[in-house]
């Protein structure tokens, strides 16, 4: 018999045991040390979230950590530049500036949108893996 598929150990750790097949996986695990390492894990974590009592569940971080990171996500002193007030007729000196700023940062209404996608993907994967209890990568 080879390993036994993890699915089948995570019922074993869960107790769901019964028949034949369960008896051979028992008599494997008996006798291979990597399924039996793998089925004492399962059975911790098993045991631990059975034991979880309502205090160790996750709460919302305080509010004192959402106002922190609303300063630090709309600061104004990263040295980028900021729009400016705009003149119906802007005079060629801004219009060349602007098309100056373009060229050189690679700037654009598709740029900033995709800038902003991508932060918006790493943040919203990073609060879910802390909101299931797993570090982040």
């Amino acid at each position: 018999m080879g390993h036994v598929d993890p699915s089948h150990l995570m019922e074993l750790a869960l107790g769901h045991t019964s028949g034949e097949d369960d008896d051979g996986a028992l008599r494997h695990v008996a006798s291979c040390s990597r399924c039996r390492g793998e089925l004492l894990r399962m059975t911790r974590v098993v045991t631990a979230a059975r034991g979880a009592q309502v205090p160790d569940l996750p709460v919302s971080p305080p509010e004192r950590v959402w106002q922190r990171i609303a300063r630090e996500a709309f600061r104004t002193d990263d040295g980028l530049p900021r729009p400016r007030e705009h003149s119906p007729h802007p005079s060629a000196e801004q219009q060349a500036g602007t098309v100056r700023l373009r060229r050189a940062t690679g700037t654009g209404t598709r740029t900033g949108l995709l800038a902003l996608a991508a932060a918006a993907a790493v943040l919203l994967r990073r609060w879910l893996r802390a909101r299931t209890g797993r570090a982040p990568a």
